[in-house]
C-alpha cells in the first residue's frame, strides 16, 4: 500500500498523498477525562460530525452523512482491522457529538483510523484530549506505539500530530510493517 490514496469526488478524480506516522506511547500519562468510551448507538450522531468536520476540506471523500455513515460502520466491520472501541472515545457537549477517535489494529499495530472534530471546536483542545485518551487505553493494553496516516496537504493536522510527539515512519505500509518487526 504506497502513500498515494485516490478516489472520485462531484468533480471527477482526486489524489492525495498521505503519510504515516508513528509515536511511542509506553509513558502515556493517565489523565482524568470526561469523554466518552466509544458507544455504537450513535452512529447517526458521528455520521453528523464526520460530514461536518471533513465537508470542504482536503480530506473530504463522502458528500453525504449516509456516506459517512457507511464508513463508520465499514471500520467497525474491520475494514481496517479489527476495531477496539475500548481505545476509542468521542467527546459531547450539550449541542452533541463534538469529536471523536477510532482506533483498530491493522496489520497487528494500533492505528489511529479517525480523529475527528466538529469545526467550532477545532483549535480547542478536543482532538488533543481524544487522542490522549487512546493513547493511555492502548498503554493499559500493553501497546507501546500509535500510528496514523495524514495527508500531507493537511499542514494544520501534521501540526497537531507533532506536538503530540507523532513522527513520519514512511508512506507504505509494507516499509513501516518491515521496520516495526526489526524492533
Amino acid at each position: 500500500m504506497s502513500g498515494l490514496h485516490w478516489f472520485i469526488t462531484k468533480s471527477g478524480y482526486k489524489v492525495l498523498r498521505r503519510v504515516i506516522m508513528r509515536k511511542d506511547i509506553m509513558s502515556a500519562e493517565w489523565m482524568q477525562t470526561d469523554l466518552h468510551p466509544f458507544d455504537g448507538r450513535g452512529k447517526t450522531a458521528l455520521a453528523a460530525l464526520f460530514y461536518k468536520g471533513f465537508r470542504d476540506t482536503i480530506d473530504e471523500e463522502y458528500d453525504s452523512k449516509n456516506a459517512y455513515l457507511g464508513e463508520i460502520q465499514d471500520v467497525l466491520d474491520g475494514k481496517y482491522g479489527l476495531f477496539l472501541p475500548s481505545c476509542s472515545y468521542f467527546s459531547q457537549t450539550s449541542e452533541g457529538i463534538n469529536g471523536v477517535t477510532m482506533v483498530t489494529l491493522f496489520r497487528s499495530v494500533p492505528l489511529l483510523t479517525y480523529v475527528v472534530t466538529a469545526p467550532e471546536w477545532q483549535g480547542k483542545g478536543v482532538a488533543t484530549s481524544l487522542i490522549q485518551s487512546s493513547e493511555q487505553a492502548l498503554v493499559r493494553l500493553g501497546y507501546e506505539a500509535l500510528y496514523l496516516v495524514v495527508t500531507k496537504q493537511n499542514y494544520r493536522a501534521r501540526s497537531l500530530y507533532r506536538t503530540l510527539g507523532f513522527r513520519e515512519a514512511g508512506e507504505d505500509w509494507d516499509a513501516v510493517s518491515g521496520k516495526e518487526k526489526q524492533k
